[in-house]
């Protein structure tokens, strides 16, 4: 086992996929397909599943969606609105059905499974009160979404009121707002706004700040599953949808149920064969446990339900001809190169780009400029390129090789140990680098400042009007070299300033995230943040005096890896980062973030879970235990507060009784949870 090789590919993939969250997440310019994000998330999880004790420290990724938008008023789901596991094949599928029965135990050997088309469109959730549409929100992050009631009241199918005797007091129903494949292209040829495709099509009309745009635009809504509800409507999924469907809520017409792994895959490979035949963009499947107990006992794990799979179909592809290779650089200094390519027509959408990834990728496929190469798209604007087509009596141009300057500030290009990907050494010497960290700083997931996006940083710090963050902030002194520039006035400049004056009141968590700095993405801000009992000794900590002190300090915060640490005090080190900081700490309203838990007996209790349980699996009781803030360890030491075990507990029993530690039955553990 070559342990090194383990962890240099994983941290290779990790490096790609930390960066492809950003471009998609946080700038709102994804390089890569759906599809090619989802096998980089794959690859990563099957190198840790592999080898769970070298890659330990791993940390997987989980992100649902993006953030709402101050633009729209901001509303907190009843319930989180979760994304889905995928499965690109068949042997995913019959892996997530083990893993269903592993957590279920042996008693639910024949499972039911309601399967529907995967709309390609904006995820929406419908609040009613009493039969009454109260509020539809979109998804945003998961948890916060945008309030767009006004909007959807535009869309004929979705109902005002319920056709319900006896409606629920509230329910959260759950749908896809889209735009068939024909409305879509009459929309295109009669606007003057050229959408790239349906879904970004159903997004904007969706987002509209004035509904009465959004009423010329054709949407339509199917309802695919449900949150929170105050009473029973039915025992399994598919009923429970067949009675919105009586309620008046549009559900998708190819709504069936399978019995087995063999019966998905004929229902797969029969809507794939047609699947041109349904008006709207689909891609993939998704299948549902279709017992309601079931999916409240699966519950869910990360960002995602237990009880719920994604099928993504096979990504299109087509050929075209590479025209140019450029090098972008980005806020940490990574070096992309994307292929500039012939306009070509995939799957109804023109593409012009493809992402090559990294360097290495470019020599292990010896990508040329000039070169015909097949691309795969699926259900992204950009593409990945497959391979190479080689024209033996076509003389191809010389290697692509990778430079060896920066394209930009001409600063010596490095490449760390365990990356793939080549850096540009300037830092804040380069523009490039200086540029795309401000633009990080204003985005949806910084401080979210609206009229304030890519074009107008990039206008600004061109013009030198703003050069650091704190600049941003400070505006409002620029205002008459602003208000003479082109596209500017008053109305403009002073509805830019009024965003950034509300975006002052800031935690410190979303201010370190913003700054863009490398390793400390939104999970490990909050980390950091939340280590220091007030701004004061923050402001001390971070001093140059203090560094060694604080690298200990933050060594010993649990689920921040060595990465960020060194990362961050790196960061801070630099005299400029350093008084940055403390400049906006001086004009902007920081205030630490307040975490709310839930508290319970065993809330931050580590509990050890052993030997074979009846009522149900090990893992189901590990989930319940977490649920209720305890933390479940995996041996037993004189920390361990409480062993709870089943048959045949094996030797960790007599050690916790040796150490004095706390024992359950499973008979006990569970009448000792009733009162929890």
């Amino acid at each position: 086992m070559d342990t090194k090789k383990i962890i240099k590919d994983a941290n290779s993939i990790l490096e790609q996929i930390e960066y492809h969250n950003n471009l998609y997440y946080n700038l709102d310019a994804p390089k890569i397909s759906d599809a090619e994000y989802d096998k980089l998330l794959s690859n990563l999880k099957n190198l840790v599943s592999e080898n769970p004790v070298i890659l330990k420290n791993i940390d997987l990724i989980n992100k649902v969606g993006g953030v709402a938008s101050a633009q729209f008023t901001k509303f907190t789901h009843p319930s989180r609105m979760l994304s889905l596991d995928n499965a690109m094949n068949f042997e995913d599928l019959e892996n997530f059905e083990k893993k269903v029965k592993n957590f279920l135990g042996n008693k639910h050997s024949n499972l039911e499974y309601s399967i529907e088309p995967k709309i390609d469109g904006l995820s929406l959730n419908l609040i009613y009160e009493k039969g009454e549409l109260k509020e539809g929100v979109t998804r945003g992050s998961g948890e916060v979404g945008e309030v767009v009631t006004e909007n959807i009241s535009t869309i004929k199918e979705i109902p005002k009121k319920l056709k319900i005797k006896n409606p629920p007091d509230m329910i959260e129903i759950r749908g896809e707002v889209f735009i068939t494949r024909d409305d879509f292209h009459i929309l295109n040829k009669d606007s003057d706004t050229k959408f790239a495709n349906p879904r970004n099509a159903a997004a904007g009309s969706l987002r509209q700040l004035d509904s009465s745009v959004t009423k010329t635009r054709p949407l339509k809504f199917l309802a695919h599953g449900f949150g929170l509800y105050d009473q029973n409507i039915s025992k399994t999924y598919y009923n429970t949808m067949l009675e919105f469907s009586s309620w008046g809520i549009p559900i998708s017409p190819k709504l069936q149920i399978a019995k087995s792994i063999k019966e998905m895959s004929i229902i797969h490979d029969e809507i794939f064969k047609n699947r041109n035949d349904i008006p709207y963009d689909i891609d993939g499947l998704v299948y549902k446990i279709d017992d309601l107990e079931l999916q409240k006992r699966l519950s869910f794990v990360g960002k995602s339900p237990r009880w719920a799979i994604a099928h993504k179909f096979a990504a299109e592809t087509a050929v075209t001809e590479i025209e140019k290779i450029d090098i972008q650089v980005g806020r940490t200094g990574a070096l992309t190169p994307v292929a500039r390519l012939k306009t070509i027509n995939v799957g109804g959408v023109l593409v012009s780009n493809a992402t090559l990834h990294n360097f290495d990728e470019i020599a292990k496929k010896d990508i040329r400029e000039g070169d015909k190469v097949l691309i795969e798209r699926a259900g992204d604007v950009i593409p990945y390129i497959i391979e190479v087509i080689i024209n033996k009596d076509k003389k191809r141009k010389s290697h692509f090789k990778a430079p060896i300057n920066c394209p930009v500030c001409n600063a010596d290009v490095i490449k760390e140990k365990g990356e793939v990907v080549l850096r540009c050494s300037g830092d804040l010497d380069c523009n490039a680098q200086k540029s795309e960290r401000l633009k990080h700083f204003v985005s949806r997931t910084g401080l979210d400042i609206d009229g304030l996006g890519e074009k107008q940083i990039e206008l600004f710090h061109q013009t030198g009007l703003i050069k650091s963050f704190s600049d941003i902030i400070r505006i409002e002194e620029k205002k008459d070299k602003i208000v003479k520039l082109e596209g500017w006035g008053e109305l403009s400049f002073n509805n830019m300033v009024k965003s950034i004056n509300s975006k002052k009141n800031i935690f410190l968590s979303k201010l370190l995230y913003s700054l863009g700095i490398r390793h400390v993405g939104e999970k490990n801000a909050k980390l950091i943040a939340g280590n220091f009992k007030s701004l004061k000794i923050f402001i001390e900590s971070i001093a140059v005096s203090e560094k060694y002190l604080l690298i200990d300090k933050l060594n010993n915060i649990d689920g921040l890896g060595p990465k960020a640490v060194n990362s961050f005090v790196n960061y801070i080190s630099i005299k400029v980062n350093y008084n940055e900081i403390l400049e906006l700490l001086n004009i902007c309203d920081v205030s630490l973030e307040i975490i709310k838990v839930q508290v319970t007996k065993i809330s931050n209790k580590s509990l050890l879970f052993t030997g074979s349980f009846q009522s149900m699996s090990r893992a189901e009781a590990k989930a319940i235990a977490e649920r209720m803030g305890a933390k479940v360890v995996s041996s037993i030491t004189k920390s361990t507060d409480m062993l709870i075990y089943g048959d045949k507990p094996g030797s960790k029993l007599n050690k916790a009784i040796e150490l004095g530690v706390q024992v359950f039955t499973e008979t006990e553990w569970l009448e000792f949870t009733k009162e929890l």
